[in-house]
């Protein structure tokens, strides 16, 4: 195998390519890089067994074939070096050679032959879909997954695609995003079926949003034993596991409807919960909501520090209330909404609260309350 290309086009492919090395691999080879030659390009392979990536860069080849190198050691060597052309050839030994203008190392390699199989897309079940749609979508829903493993069917978003809409849902029992999409480009489904739903892991779907970059669409289609998603982009293909397992029936505990309605402008909520915070994580995160005639009050209190109180100019609909949340789920919310105004929308104390951008009538946030303890 013998091939060449640049420093300034292979570091930043090792660079994303390693992300997907395994940490902590009971197998050898999972922490290496498949190198490979593919119809004139270079290809770095990189799997976890949960996820895994092929990325093509451009480059010089003389002699087809296939090397695994030591991820980090491979990944930390190329950053060192000065920007232009790198040469690489493979002695029959199974060791690299590699020369940049003024340096020459070997590297040992590992036979391909050991290197995990990454599954490929089958193509009858691929679409398109806009990205720029699945980037603002994602990221409204993928926080509220759980990130530990004890429920594993949380830490997936639910993916209802259909052909003139997406459905996307995320929960980790404590809150709960969903946002609906009326496609203005409808997707073609070529799986025979109206609507295709998919668990797919949060954070396979921000690994996708970290990789993207300005091309308008992206493929997305399942694996030939239908348990792994594929999203292709220009010169990656990213493969992710599916979730197995039922989602909650999160339609139920969404409210029908409130007897508090709250519209208070976004950044002076904002503000007041980064004024709360201060308290209110050396007492559990809580912070309480009193619901005025004319206003509504933020207050938390921490016995060790002291205590907060903030009133903010709101029009209320509906009677006074008081209820408690988890500062950090508001915080989180507000930081992918667009609009200037909140809506919450309130019944009990102890039932949940659903969140809403005026500006944005798809997207919805439900958090559960906290207990107050007077």
């Amino acid at each position: 195998m013998k091939f060449s290309l640049l420093e300034e086009n292979l570091n930043p492919a090792l660079t994303h390519v390693s992300r997907f090395v395994s940490a902590k691999a009971q197998l050898p080879i999972l922490n290496h890089i498949l190198f490979s030659t593919d119809s004139g390009r270079l290809k770095l392979s990189a799997t976890n067994l949960e996820m895994g990536i092929n990325f093509w860069v451009g480059a010089k080849i003389e002699t087809e074939g296939s090397l695994c190198l030591p991820a980090k050691d491979i990944t930390e060597f190329v950053s060192y070096l000065p920007t232009g052309k790198i040469d690489f050839n493979l002695s029959d030994k199974e060791l690299l050679s590699v020369k940049s203008a003024k340096a020459t190392s070997t590297f040992t390699t590992l036979p391909p032959s050991d290197f995990p199989v990454i599954p490929s897309l089958d193509s009858k079940t691929a679409f398109d879909f806009d990205l720029p749609v699945l980037d603002q979508s994602v990221s409204q829903v993928a926080f509220s997954a759980a990130t530990d493993d004890t429920r594993p069917v949380l830490t997936s978003v639910l993916c209802r695609f259909s052909a003139t809409s997406l459905t996307l849902v995320a929960t980790d029992g404590f809150r709960l995003s969903v946002k609906d999409i009326k496609l203005v480009n409808p997707v073609e489904l070529s799986t025979g079926n109206n609507e295709i739903t998919l668990l797919i892991p949060a954070k396979s779907l921000m690994e996708v949003l970290k990789l993207s970059a300005s091309s308008p669409k992206i493929k997305i289609g399942l694996t030939l034993d239908r348990h792994q998603v594929v999203f292709v982009l220009e010169d990656l293909e990213l493969v992710s596991r599916l979730i197995e397992g039922d989602y909650p029936n999160y339609e139920r505990i969404i409210p029908e409807s409130s007897l508090t309605k709250i519209f208070v402008n976004k950044n002076e909520l904002a503000q007041a919960i980064r004024l709360a915070s201060v308290f209110a994580r050396q007492s559990a995160n809580i912070v309480r909501f009193s619901v005025k005639k004319t206003s509504l009050e933020l207050s938390a209190n921490a016995p060790q520090i002291g205590q907060n109180q903030i009133s903010l100019d709101a029009r209320i609909e509906g009677g006074p209330l008081d209820i408690a949340f988890n500062y950090k789920f508001i915080s989180d919310f507000l930081a992918v909404t667009k609009g200037d105004e909140i809506v919450i929308e309130l019944n009990e104390p102890l039932t949940p609260g659903a969140f809403r951008d005026q500006s944005d009538p798809h997207f919805l946030h439900i958090i559960m309350p906290v207990r107050l303890q007077d």
